[in-house]
C-alpha cells in the first residue's frame, strides 16, 4: 500500500519566492486596488508602465540597498529583516525599497494579482541586459517561466546592491524602462 505524503508549506527556493511575492502583494483589509492607466499596446505593456510608474515613487520617497524594503516603525526607519525573501509584509509603512522591493510594493498598490509585478520585472531586467534590441520588439518580453523570473529578480537585486551604485542610477533605469515600454512599435509584419 503506498502512502502519499504531502506538505502544507512549500519547499525550495522558488517556492518560497512565489509564496513571498503572492503574500507582499495582499492588499490591506479594505484597501481598493487602483486601476492601471490606459497605454498603446497590450495589457502586459499597460501593468509594466503602471507599475514601473509607481515603483519610481517608491524609490523616489526612498531607496535601500542590502534589504527590499524600509519600513516606518517607533524606532525609526528600518531595514524589513527577514531570512530569503520578506513574508508577509505592512505596505502602509513602507517607507523606502530597493528596485525589485520598490516594483513589489508598486504593484502590490495596484492589484491583489501577485503576477501584476511581473511585466514590470520583465521589463526592467530586458532593459537593463538588453539595450540594444531595436525598440520595434516587445519592450516586456514574452511570458518567461518561473525560474527564469527568479533569475532576473536575483539580477536586478544584485545590480540594485552593487557598492557603486545609487538611487539616480535606479531612478534612471526605471525611466528607460518606462520611455521604452511606452515607445511607439512598428506592427509586426
Amino acid at each position: 500500500m503506498s502512502k502519499t505524503i504531502t506538505s502544507k508549506h512549500p519547499a525550495g527556493q522558488v517556492a518560497r519566492l512565489v509564496a513571498a511575492v503572492r503574500a507582499a502583494l495582499r492588499p490591506a483589509p479594505g484597501e481598493t486596488p487602483q486601476p492601471a492607466r490606459a497605454n498603446p499596446g497590450g495589457r502586459r505593456q499597460q501593468d509594466a508602465l503602471a507599475v514601473l510608474t509607481a515603483a519610481r515613487g517608491v524609490v523616489g520617497r526612498g531607496w535601500a540597498q542590502n534589504t527590499w524594503y524600509v519600513l516606518d516603525t517607533p524606532a525609526g526607519h528600518r531595514p524589513a529583516r527577514h531570512r530569503f525573501l520578506p513574508g508577509r509584509l505592512d505596505h502602509s509603512r513602507v517607507v523606502g525599497a530597493c528596485l525589485v522591493g520598490a516594483v513589489m510594493h508598486g504593484a502590490w498598490l495596484q492589484s491583489t494579482r501577485p503576477e501584476h509585478a511581473y511585466p514590470a520585472i520583465d521589463a526592467l531586467w530586458i532593459t537593463l541586459f538588453d539595450a540594444g534590441t531595436p525598440a520595434a520588439t516587445d519592450p516586456v518580453g514574452p511570458l518567461c517561466p518561473p525560474l527564469v523570473r527568479a533569475a532576473r529578480v536575483r539580477d536586478l537585486t544584485t545590480w540594485n546592491d552593487r557598492d557603486h551604485r545609487t538611487q539616480k542610477d535606479v531612478m534612471r533605469l526605471l525611466d528607460r524602462a518606462a520611455a521604452r515600454v511606452s515607445a511607439p512599435r512598428l506592427p509586426a509584419g
